[in-house]
């Protein structure tokens, strides 16, 4: 963490910016997390960032790849010749995949 142009006005100051980078040091992923409630009071929170991951990996492998009932309903519609899709929702779409793939 790096604080420019904020030149301490006195000790006090001094030791609110040395609490703030050792909370910041603190707050990395897979570490203890701690949030203070009170001058005199803290909560610790434990979060296992491999426990989330292997969670989220878990609900990807049981989502189908393909929706397969939104296909048949799509073709359903296209071979009737009553799928239609405006402008706009193209350009939603389009515009939305890039922004994804730039992220």
């Amino acid at each position: 963490m790096k604080i420019t142009g904020y030149p301490p006005k006195n000790l006090e100051d001094l030791k609110n910016i040395k609490e703030a980078i050792k909370k910041e040091e603190k707050l990395k992923v897979g570490s203890t997390k701690t949030k203070e409630i009170s001058s005199s009071h803290t909560e610790v929170v434990e979060v296992s960032s491999q426990k989330l991951i292997e969670s989220a990996v878990q609900k990807i492998l049981t989502m189908p790849e393909i929706r397969e009932e939104k296909v048949a309903q799509i073709k359903a519609q296209i071979q009737s010749g009553t799928y239609n899709v405006s402008n706009k929702e193209i350009a939603r779409a389009m515009i939305s995949n890039l922004l994804d793939e730039i992220a």
